[in-house]
Formats: C-alpha cells, sequence, structure tokens
C-alpha cells in the first residue's frame, strides 16, 4: 500500500475514533517516509490516547515539517494545539505563550482569518489583562461569523462564556457554556478537539460554582461521544473535575479510575492539577471510610477550601477534632465570603461544633443573618447550609423547624443526584425522629443503610446499622460490593470477567502470578462467589460502571 493510502487510512480510522488503530497506521505511514501529515496525525492519536509527551514530541516535529514546507495554515494551527497542551495538560504558561507566539507567525503569513481567529482565541484566554482577553475572544467570534466557521464559533462562544462566569456574570456565562456544549455535542462536527476544549471550560466553569448537577447532566450528555470517540476530559485538570463530580455523584469506581490518571498525568505538570486530583481522592477515601488514607493524600497537596473541609472530616474521624476545628477557623478568615465553597467550610464547622458541645457557635454561623447565606443561590450550598440550620435547631429542641429543614435538604441533595449527602440526611432524620416517632426512625434508617452500603460508604453504613440496633432492629447483612474490594482487586476482577487467566492478568497489571491468585481469593471471598465463573456472571449483572 503506499505512503498516501495508507495514511487516508489512518485518517479515517481517526474519524471513527478507533485511535489505536489510527496510531498503528500512522506508524505504518512514517515507517515509509517522514511526512508532516504523518507526524501530525500520530501526534493527535498519541493525544486522545493520553500519550501527552509522545503527541508533543510528534506535534513539534510535524511543526518543523509544515514550516520547513512553507504550509503556513497547517503549522500554525498545529502551534495552536501545541499551545493549547502545555497550557492545559502541564500547567507550562511560559510554553504555552511560546508557542502561540510561533503559531502566530505562521497565522501572519497564512493570511487565513480562521487560523487568525484561532491565534485570537487562545491570545485571549492567555491574556493577563482581563478586558483585553474579552476583547481578543470577540474578536475570534467575529472571525467566526464572517468565515462562517463552526468549530472557531462554538470555541469562542465557550471561551466567552467562560470569562463571564469568572467575571461574575454568572447566568449569562453559563448560558453561553450550555449552548457551545450543546453546538460541540451536535452532529456533524469537524473538530473533535473542540469538543474535549468546551467540555473542559463547562467543568472549569460548573468547579468554580460548585454547579455539580450541570456538570452531571452535560457528562451524561457526552456519553454517546465518549462511546465513540473516547473521555473528552483529556486534560490533568479536566480529569481531576470530572474525577469529582463521579465521586459526588456516587459512581466511585469510574471516579477511582479518572482521578488515577489524573494524577498520572499530572506527574509533570504544575501543582495546580495535581492538588485538584489529590483533593478528590481524598474526598473519596474519606467517603469510602479511610481518613487516614486521605490524610496522607492530602499531605500532599497544596491548601484548598474544598481540601480543607474533607481534612477536618478526616480529623474528626481519627479523634482529633480540636485540630479540625481549628483548621475551619483559619479557612472562615481567608476565603472570601462569596466563594462557593464558604457555606461548605461553615455547615463543616456547625457539624463539628454540635459535636463538641460548642452549640451557640454552631447556631451564630448559620443564623437567619450569617455571610454564609449570602452565597446560598448555589444549590448545593444552600442544601449544606440548611442541613447545618437543621440540626442546630434539633439540638435545640424545636423539632418542627429541624424536621422541615432536613426534609428541605434532603429534597435538594436529592434533585442533584448527591447520594452520599441524601443518605447522611436521611439518617439525620432518623436520629431527630427517634424519641417521638420510631416508626419513621427506623424507615429512614434503613433506607440510609441501603443508600450507603450500595455507595460503599463503611463508615457510616456502620453508624446507621448501629442505630438501627440501638432500636431494637437487627439489620440485614451488608450485601456484597464492588466497592468492597481494593482498587486492585477491582482491577483484576474486571480482568478476570474478560476470561483472563492469573498469568495473563499478572503479565497484563505488572504483578506476580502468586499475587494475582491471593486477589482472586480475596474477591472470591469479599463477594460471597464460589468461582471464576460465577465472578465473570457478577460483573455481567452489575456491569461495572457504578
Amino acid at each position: 500500500m503506499s505512503q498516501i493510502a495508507t495514511l487516508h487510512e489512518a485518517g479515517r480510522r481517526a474519524q471513527i475514533g478507533d485511535w489505536v488503530s489510527a496510531k498503528a497506521w500512522y506508524e505504518s505511514a512514517l515507517a515509509k517516509s517522514v511526512s508532516a501529515e504523518g507526524l501530525a496525525g500520530i501526534a493527535r492519536a498519541c493525544w486522545w490516547l493520553g500519550d501527552v509527551r509522545a503527541a508533543v514530541d510528534y506535534a513539534q516535529r510535524a511543526f518543523a515539517k509544515y514550516r520547513e514546507e512553507e504550509r503556513f495554515t497547517e503549522g500554525a494551527m498545529l502551534g495552536i494545539h501545541l499551545c493549547i497542551w502545555y497550557l492545559t495538560n502541564f500547567d507550562n504558561v511560559a510554553a504555552a505563550r511560546g508557542w502561540l507566539s510561533r503559531a502566530q507567525h505562521l497565522a501572519d503569513l497564512s493570511r487565513d482569518p480562521v487560523v487568525s481567529g484561532w491565534a485570537d482565541l487562545v491570545t485571549g484566554y492567555l491574556a493577563e489583562d482581563v478586558e483585553q482577553g474579552r476583547e481578543a475572544i470577540e474578536r475570534a467570534a467575529a472571525a467566526a461569523d464572517t468565515t462562517s466557521d463552526a468549530d472557531l464559533a462554538a470555541m469562542s462562544l465557550a471561551d466567552l462564556g467562560l470569562w463571564h462566569v469568572t467575571a461574575g456574570n454568572i447566568d449569562r456565562g453559563l448560558a453561553m457554556l450550555d449552548e457551545a456544549m450543546a453546538v460541540t455535542l451536535a452532529e456533524p462536527r469537524r473538530l473533535l478537539e473542540v469538543v474535549v476544549w468546551s467540555s473542559c471550560n463547562m467543568l472549569a466553569a460548573c468547579s468554580l460554582l460548585d454547579d455539580l448537577k450541570r456538570a452531571t447532566d452535560w457528562c451524561r450528555a457526552a456519553d454517546r461521544f465518549m462511546e465513540t470517540y473516547g473521555c473528552p476530559f483529556l486534560q490533568a485538570r479536566c480529569r481531576a473535575h470530572y474525577g469529582r463530580i463521579l465521586v459526588a455523584t456516587g459512581r466511585w469506581q469510574q471516579a477511582e479510575t479518572e482521578l488515577s490518571r489524573a494524577l498520572s498525568m499530572s506527574a509533570d505538570t504544575g501543582r495546580g492539577p495535581r492538588t485538584e486530583a489529590l483533593t478528590a481522592l481524598a474526598e473519596l477515601r474519606l467517603r469510602q471510610g479511610a481518613p487516614e488514607a486521605a490524610l496522607e493524600l492530602l499531605e500532599n497537596a497544596d491548601e484548598t477550601a474544598w481540601g480543607a473541609v474533607t481534612q477536618a472530616f478526616c480529623l474528626v474521624a481519627v479523634e482529633r477534632a480540636d485540630e479540625a476545628r481549628a483548621l475551619l477557623h483559619g479557612e472562615l478568615v481567608v476565603h472570601d465570603q462569596q466563594d462557593p465553597a464558604f457555606p461548605a467550610i461553615v455547615a463543616a464547622l456547625v457539624e463539628i461544633d454540635l459535636l463538641a458541645g460548642n452549640v451557640e457557635e454552631a447556631a451564630a454561623l448559620v443564623a437567619p443573618d450569617a455571610p454564609a447565606w449570602r452565597v446560598s443561590a448555589f444549590p448545593r450550598a444552600a442544601a449544606l447550609l440548611t442541613r447545618a440550620a437543621g440540626l442546630v435547631a434539633g439540638v435545640h429542641g424545636d423539632e418542627t423547624s429541624a424536621r422541615r429543614q432536613l426534609a428541605f435538604a434532603l429534597e435538594i441533595f436529592a434533585r442533584l443526584e448527591l447520594p452520599f449527602e441524601a443518605a447522611q440526611n436521611e439518617l439525620d432524620l432518623a436520629r431527630l425522629l427517634a424519641p417521638s416517632d420510631r416508626d419513621a426512625a427506623v424507615a429512614r434508617a434503613r433506607s440510609a443503610l441501603r443508600r450507603l452500603e450500595a455507595l460503599g460508604a463503611r463508615r457510616e453504613a456502620g453508624e446507621a446499622a448501629r442505630f438501627l440496633r440501638a432500636l431494637g432492629i437487627t439489620p440485614p447483612p451488608a450485601r456484597p460490593s464492588v466497592e468492597s474490594l481494593t482498587a486492585r482487586e477491582q482491577d483484576v476482577l474486571i480482568l478476570l470477567a474478560q476470561g483472563l487467566t492469573n498469568p495473563e492478568i499478572a503479565q497484563r497489571l505488572f504483578l506476580s502470578p502468586r499475587t494475582v491468585g491471593h486477589h482472586v481469593s480475596s474477591i472470591l471471598r469479599k463477594l460471597g462467589l464460589r468461582s471464576r465463573s460465577e465472578a465473570a456472571a457478577y460483573v455481567a449483572r452489575k456491569t461495572i460502571r457504578n
């Protein structure tokens, strides 16, 4: 087969999202002769496969080829890709600016208005001056309108949306991001990377606002794209945001995978993406009932508001409540009261104060005129504060107010599809109801226990079970769950279900066959299964998607 035909087949495979095959075809083409198309194509395939280092190496060689051949349009666009990769994957602003300058030089030589528009777009994203950044993005949007370039128009819309969110024009910005996501996920599309970039803008905005419901809805809308082309959350920071959403919405096994990838990807980046991945993974460990492991993760992360909340609850779990209170009081001082994380800090401090018997201090934090309520327009913030106020009312003996507020918080958590918080809230209601309505308390506690066991929240499930026993109810034995397995055991289970032998699993996971055998025995014991075939059937029933 000629090199042209080989490149054509590689491009066809890329268009259908078969990146492994596309890479192999590009490698075959390059073995015949080194070309700019082959180098650029394999760079793109490597990027989609998550091998960003290799992608950058191939792309830089392709850029040099394009420039040598005076193919300025292709070279400029590749330079823009390199700029974005250095910024979003390696958190390297200096390198990103350097590649933007190289791309702009070729864009000027190309005289292609679309390429110039892309250069303006990235210039706006990187601008230190906020207004200059907006003006550059708006120039890109104007170029998209003039040239009728749908990809540039969609990306300009997404960048302007994120700009407005960060500037405080939240409703306008979110509307733009919603429109950009709708456009980029629609068929047909030319530049698949626009889906990745728009998705990451959307997740960045939702993370900034703690708008997990919107992020969850768009992640689900992207399912079809993922099935064909792979995960669009390819940048380390973006994947960490996605992992946090998976933690919040109860898809913990998938969160484990995505956050592990984010940590691996962030090994060569700045500390920002790594901190976000570590913080989200620490929250997952806490919810799984492993506070010590969560604290170890947070030791390697920079300080953040969300990390402080997780750390405080970990400290309480290991009987260091005084340290937790001191930590959160410090966070109240240093964080802006308009920050969506501020109510979470307040709600956590209320809970810890109540445990310590500091009832009046807790009550002051959620008084009607308290600062935290100023950002209660954010749904999760409102639910957290309402739950906290309900807990305070319950301690004060105002059962009516407590029931109303806890029920309202539960409704919000359920609507936002936050199963862990909903289960906690239901257990709160059970404790409140126990003195006056035992049957209702038992029903609430049983429901909470089912939710927590399904999630794999061992510590909280244990609390629910103990509460039921205190009411004279023997809880049913915990149902076997994938979440009872370690991360490595889950890896082994998935490969076992694919029919691999122990030696084959060992080779795939870089373990010894004996270690794999120990894992298999542990898996069968924990899940109450008798054989490998039963394990495979279990995976088929559960589909291991959580």
